[in-house]
């Protein structure tokens, strides 16, 4: 990729994975983190900085996945660059709405915005990770695709863990995506400043 816009962290055997990153405009440690997971492999299509949040995009690489290990270890690099550990949220729709799941509950995030389709995938059945003992993020799960079973299945298994689903906040299907990402952020920015 040779984009000056875009970062990379390396792994063993060669492995890269490119991200972009955007930092807040004030400098705080209570200015969280939104990690940005897009179904897009060259991740040309969200572009979007917001000036309360630090923004971390990664990139799928070329076989449309995003590499395990590298995103955990580059989700906890930034974090605690920017001391922002108690602050990580992740944002993902389409194939990125699997990943937000899985990488929101490996990173022990606060939240996890989700536009479910799919809940079954590389990494297997989500819903397989959620236990009574463990601490999760809060899941705020949408369905645009509108068939609704893999949402329903996903928030029954949340609501049998005593998990905090909520199934009441979709952004308007007309919005692009940085639209949905900053309508997003807005509501979680109001959240925070009522608790």
């Amino acid at each position: 990729m040779k984009n000056e816009n875009f970062f990379y962290i390396e792994g063993g055997r060669d492995k890269k994975l490119f991200y972009r990153f955007s930092p807040a405009s004030l400098i705080s440690n209570f200015v969280p983190l939104i990690v940005i997971l897009s179904d897009e492999k060259d991740g040309a299509s969200i572009n979007f900085e917001y000036k309360m949040w630090n923004v971390l995009t990664p990139v799928r690489n070329k076989d449309g996945l995003f590499d395990r290990d590298l995103l955990q270890e580059l989700v906890e690099e930034v974090s605690q660059e920017h001391e922002c550990e108690e602050h990580i949220y992740f944002y993902g729709s389409g194939s990125g709405a699997y990943d937000a799941i899985l990488h929101g509950i490996l990173s022990k995030a606060n939240a996890v915005y989700a536009d479910l389709s799919c809940i079954r995938g590389e990494e297997g059945d989500l819903t397989t990770l959620l236990n009574t003992t463990d601490s999760f993020p809060i899941f705020y799960l949408c369905d645009e695709a509108g068939s609704g079973k893999e949402l329903e299945y996903f928030a029954e298994a949340c609501k049998k863990n005593a998990i905090k689903c909520r199934l009441d906040f979709c952004p308007k299907l007309q919005d692009d995506e940085s639209s949905k990402i900053k309508e997003l952020l807005d509501m979680l920015e109001k959240m925070k400043s009522a608790l």
